[in-house]
């Protein structure tokens, strides 16, 4: 099967975002890459069906190569809009799709604009340290992590991450005093235990205790076991590989597997949302009910793991809110349908007056919703 290949550049200020589009026969799909200034950033596969011609296939490649470099010059005009009006609600949601999308730069520009803004801002704060966590800088990432803890001393998620800079920085004794405290607020947080593990090990391999080996492996594998338990999908071949290294003692070998398998775990999570996400809070005319049905899901996710975080309680609010809007619009759309086909039907036309004054009232209203979020 022949392959065919797109490729489009993008430039923003000093930036240049490279979008790079083929179809893969041994994998019976068709993959787009972002790379930005050269770093890839992003890559989607789209399967087609295995019953499908050269020339749509190369149609596929073009339509999906199309979609991409829309929605990247989209983002793009947004970020310059963004930034020109300082809209401190706007710049902390497109700094988390840009997040997500691995846009780590254009994150962490918006992310320091809105703490600038709002000093007390603790989500920002939280993301700032993993986007900085991400792009390797773990002092910067300490330091914004620090801030979301002690702004929201009570969020397991926030620990978590601070946890997780600490330990890029070799820091484990602080790293596990946090991550106690994470799973004293929620003993299922399966992040926590397997970062406990990582602790522990780079811990045993700073302090160099033979004596303690033994005691180290034990409660190590106890805590990889446990966040196992809770997340099925951290065991694998890697797990297995990385159980044995620590049973045989090889403590280097250990640590470098259990980090490979969590970096793994963090990107499938934000190619998942990356998506959904972005189309949520970004665009108006991107908001579907798939995208509200999705991020209701992922709400509900990071609040069984964060149960005190009230603020996310206010966006899942916020987003039955949206899907009801959504529903309300929909219905007006098929009244508008009726009338249209029989104008006589008198009652229809009040009903629909009525209805555009709802939907006018649920638009206002979420409006507030987010400005006071």
């Amino acid at each position: 099967m022949e392959t065919y290949r797109f490729s489009s550049k993008l430039n923003e200020s000093d930036r240049e975002y490279l979008i790079q589009t083929a179809n893969e026969a041994s994998s019976g799909s068709v993959r787009t890459t972002v790379y930005v200034n050269g770093v890839p950033a992003e890559s989607l596969d789209r399967p087609h069906p295995s019953e499908i011609n050269a020339e749509e296939i190369l149609s596929f490649v073009e339509l999906t190569h199309g979609e991409k470099k829309k929605e990247i010059e989209t983002l793009l005009q947004v970020y310059r809009e963004v930034i020109q009006r300082r809209d401190l609600v706007m710049m902390y949601h497109l700094g988390t799709a840009f997040f997500y999308k691995g846009f780590y730069l254009e994150a962490k520009e918006l992310f320091q604009e809105v703490v600038e803004l709002n000093p007390s801002h603790h989500q920002a704060h939280n993301f700032l340290g993993m986007t900085e966590l991400a792009l390797g800088n773990h002092k910067q990432a300490t330091a914004a992590a620090s801030r979301a803890v002690d702004e929201r001393p009570g969020y397991a998620d926030y620990r978590n991450n601070l946890a997780e800079a600490l330990l890029a920085g070799s820091v484990p004794d602080r790293a596990i005093v946090e991550l106690e405290q994470a799973l004293q607020i929620n003993m299922y947080y399966a992040d926590a235990y397997f970062n406990l593990g990582l602790a522990y090990i780079l811990q045993a391999l700073k302090k160099q205790e033979p004596e303690n080996l033994v005691a180290t492996v034990k409660k190590t594998s106890e805590c990889f076991h446990r966040a196992s338990l809770i997340y099925a999908n951290f065991k694998g071949q890697a797990f297995e590989a990385g159980m044995q290294a620590l049973r045989s003692h090889n403590l280097d070998e250990a640590l470098n597997i259990f980090k490979r398998i969590r970096e793994e775990k963090k990107d499938a999570h934000r190619q998942e949302f990356a998506a959904f996400y972005m189309k949520f809070v970004i665009h108006p005319d991107w908001v579907s009910e798939k995208a509200v049905r999705d991020r209701i899901k992922f709400l509900r996710a990071e609040l069984a793991k964060n149960p005190t975080y009230v603020d996310m309680y206010g966006e899942l609010a916020q987003c039955f809110f949206e899907q009801s809007r959504l529903a309300w619009r929909e219905g007006i759309k098929q009244l508008q349908t009726t009338f249209e086909i029989n104008p006589s039907l008198v009652k229809v036309s009040s009903i629909l007056a009525e209805a555009d004054d709802v939907y006018a009232g649920m638009a206002k209203a979420l409006k507030n919703f987010e400005q006071k979020r």
